[in-house]
């Protein structure tokens, strides 16, 4: 474990001396040579200058908030005691912090830990605070840790909460507290009585809750971000009616709610721009059609659907009817195990000719070669289409064959010749196969990734969710 404290401070030139690169790669300020005049800077300049080397707040990480003495704030804390005295007493240097609980659960360092997060957070004063924390086992320390980020509840920024359905409520906030600078919100924990309103948060535009509760209330009318893992079809309905101003909207695993009735009316989402619906993989329960089906989004250009291995219910005719009443131009779309006839999916392709990135992972009906003839020579099939992700069905790999084969080097080549295809990324959960290595050896497919085409066939280890932000290749 490493130590927390600052360690003997002293005026010796280390290896700062011979940092001269006076920005980054994002044109920001980092660190220069240190000289006398600038060891001798009036505190307010140096404070000034100490300020531009943090990262904007709204590209803070988790990196950012972990302490590291080679990393601000601490780097200015070893250069000499003006330096040191000039952080300390610089509030907006210490507003971000990850309090890692696995020193907070050592039994000989714990203590001093949580000694350390104190003195970090006090340095930050009224500053808004940009905090992680995880809990998931009854500890002193854990629950300082709380009391301590409960009591600061009214500075908060940005905060991101990760506690186990059995750990008590240590936080302590007001059920009905102010939250004037708190802009975005995580919290993966079952909220237990009594609620908690942020609804008192005139910033807050994007929240998190891993397991969807009434016990956590918000401002939904000036929400633009909402994730959540688990939830109901009525309740993700009526998120979704209640937050008008929804740009971006994730529910990860939506389960049918069988005692309510579908909505008569068509709820418009005006300013969504990314909706992502999926169901556990596993569960045998129908994908919740409904949802799609009593929403109008005009101004979508992301959609991810993911279904089940075991669902049987066709689902396209209902989302090519959700894109027509939208009228919406998709730049991005990953289906993941959508039940539907390879008729019907070309179909539904064929009325998104603005797509620009497509991810799919047919069901194990889908008949591949006639999948992939629909991508060569047809320039009115998915004209824009720059990036293709492909994730073979776990018994597709099995039966392609060299003509498969054959018909993937073929969409390739004509792709980079007459649309603007950049990448393709083939995964499949089988390494090692005739089909993959018959593919790699192809002079054409050589050729192609020779001249900078992104390609990638290879293994998928088919634990990849589609609701996941990833980027394709």
């Amino acid at each position: 474990m490493p130590s927390f404290g600052l360690g003997d401070l002293s005026n010796r030139p280390p290896q700062y001396q011979k940092q001269y690169t006076l920005v980054n790669q994002n044109g920001r300020l980092r660190f220069a040579a240190v000289s006398r005049r600038a060891l001798a800077l009036p505190p307010e300049l140096l404070a000034e200058i100490f300020l531009s080397c943090l990262p904007e707040p709204e590209c803070i990480t988790i990196t950012d908030g972990t302490p590291h003495p080679d990393r601000p704030p601490l780097v200015f804390c070893a250069v000499c005691r003006h330096w040191r005295d000039v952080a300390f007493t610089t509030p907006r240097l210490w507003g971000t912090l990850y309090l890692n609980s696995e020193f907070a659960y050592s039994t000989t360092r714990g203590e001093e830990y949580v000694k350390f997060c104190r003195q970090w957070i006090y340095r930050a004063g009224n500053m808004p605070l940009t905090f992680w924390l995880e809990a998931f086992v009854k500890n002193d320390n854990i629950r300082s840790l709380h009391n301590l980020l409960g009591r600061l509840a009214q500075n908060w920024r940005n905060a991101d909460l990760t506690r186990d359905s059995h750990m008590p409520n240590w936080l302590q906030i007001p059920s009905h507290g102010k939250y004037p600078f708190l802009e975005n919100l995580t919290f993966a924990t079952a909220c237990t009585d009594p609620a908690i309103s942020f609804c008192d948060a005139p910033r807050l535009r994007a929240v998190c809750l891993y397991a969807f509760t009434t016990n956590i209330r918000l401002p939904w009318h000036q929400l633009t971000s909402f994730q959540t893992d688990t939830i109901d079809v009525s309740a993700c309905l009526k998120v979704l009616r209640d937050a008008p101003n929804l740009a971006e909207a994730s529910f990860a695993w939506i389960k049918n709610d069988h005692s309510s009735s579908p909505p008569n009316a068509i709820t418009p989402l005006n300013n969504l721009k990314s909706l992502k619906l999926g169901k556990g993989l596993a569960s045998a329960e129908p994908f919740p059609m409904g949802i799609l089906d009593s929403l109008k989004a005009p101004a979508l250009k992301s959609l991810t659907l993911q279904s089940g291995f075991n669902d049987h219910y066709p689902l396209a005719s209902s989302i090519l009817s959700f894109i027509s009443r939208s009228s919406c131009q998709l730049h991005t779309l990953k289906l993941s195990h959508i039940p539907t006839s390879t008729a019907a999916l070309i179909e539904f392709l064929e009325a998104t000719p603005s797509l620009q990135n497509l991810k799919l992972h047919p069901p194990w009906t889908a008949n591949l070669n006639a999948l992939f003839t629909q991508f060569t020579r047809r320039p009115g099939f998915l004209p824009v289409l720059e990036s293709f992700y492909f994730v073979f069905p776990k018994a597709g790999i099995i039966d392609a064959s060299a003509a498969t084969a054959s018909l993937v080097v073929d969409m390739l080549t004509w792709r980079r010749s007459a649309t603007p295809l950049h990448s393709f990324h083939l995964a499949h959960p089988y390494s090692g196969t005739v089909f993959e290595m018959t593919i790699e050896v192809h002079p054409e497919f050589r050729r192609l990734r020779k001249e900078g085409m992104r390609l990638y066939i290879g293994k998928w280890w088919g634990d990849e969710s589609f609701m996941d932000d990833d980027l394709f290749v």
